[in-house]
C-alpha cells in the first residue's frame, strides 16, 4: 500500500526557509494574469450591463419627448388653429381690399401673412399643372382650349393654407374640363 502523494506546496512549507523552493515565476504571473483576467471579465460585464441600461434609458427618454411633443402639438393646433383661420378669412378680406389698389390694405395683408407664417401657418404654394385634390378644390370649371389642357389648373380664386403638413384650407380653384362635342 503506498502513501498518497504530498503536494508541493506543503511539501515545501514544511522545510525550513533556506531550504524551500523558490516559487517558479511563471506560475506566479500566469496566476496573476488569470487573476486580472477574470476581474476584467466582471468589469466588461459590467460595462456592458450598464451600457444596455443607458441605452434603453435614452430610449425611453426619446419616446417620452416625442409623446411630449406630439401632445403639445395636438393642444397647440386646438387652440391655435381656429385663431389662425379666422386671420386667414381676415387676410382674404384684407385682400380683395387692397386689389382696389388700397396701399394701407396690402400693408395690413403683408403682415397678416407674415404673422400666420410665425404660427406655423403657410399658404399652398400657387402651382399651374394636374388638379391636385390632396391641396385643391375645384369649385369651377372652364372649357379647356386643347386636349393637353384637361384636368389643369386654369387659375387660382382663394389661397389655400396648410399648417405644418396638414391642409388646413384646400386652395379653390377652377379646372380646365373638356367642352365636350361641339
Amino acid at each position: 500500500m503506498s502513501t498518497p502523494p504530498v503536494p508541493p506546496c506543503a511539501d515545501e512549507a514544511a522545510k525550513p526557509p533556506e531550504q524551500r523552493d523558490t516559487q517558479d515565476p511563471f506560475v506566479v504571473v500566469a496566476d496573476a494574469v488569470d487573476g486580472m483576467r477574470d476581474e476584467l471579465a466582471s468589469l466588461n460585464d459590467q460595462f456592458r450591463r450598464r451600457l444596455l441600461n443607458d441605452r434603453e434609458a435614452r430610449r425611453s427618454l426619446d419616446e417620452l419627448h416625442e409623446a411630449l411633443d406630439h401632445t403639445r402639438r395636438q393642444a397647440e393646433g386646438r387652440i391655435l388653429q381656429p385663431l389662425l383661420y379666422d386671420l386667414v378669412l381676415l387676410t382674404d378680406r384684407v385682400q380683395r381690399q387692397a386689389e382696389g389698389d388700397d396701399r394701407f390694405a396690402g400693408s395690413v395683408a403683408a403682415e397678416l401673412l407674415t404673422l400666420l407664417e410665425r404660427y406655423g401657418m403657410a399658404r399652398v404654394p400657387v402651382t399651374r399643372g394636374l388638379f391636385d385634390p390632396a391641396a385643391q378644390e375645384a369649385v369651377g370649371t372652364i372649357a379647356a382650349l386643347s386636349p393637353e389642357q384637361v384636368g389643369q389648373v386654369a387659375e387660382i380664386v382663394r389661397h389655400g393654407y396648410r399648417m405644418d403638413e396638414r391642409v388646413v384650407r384646400p386652395q379653390q380653384v377652377r379646372v380646365y374640363v373638356d367642352p365636350g362635342p361641339e
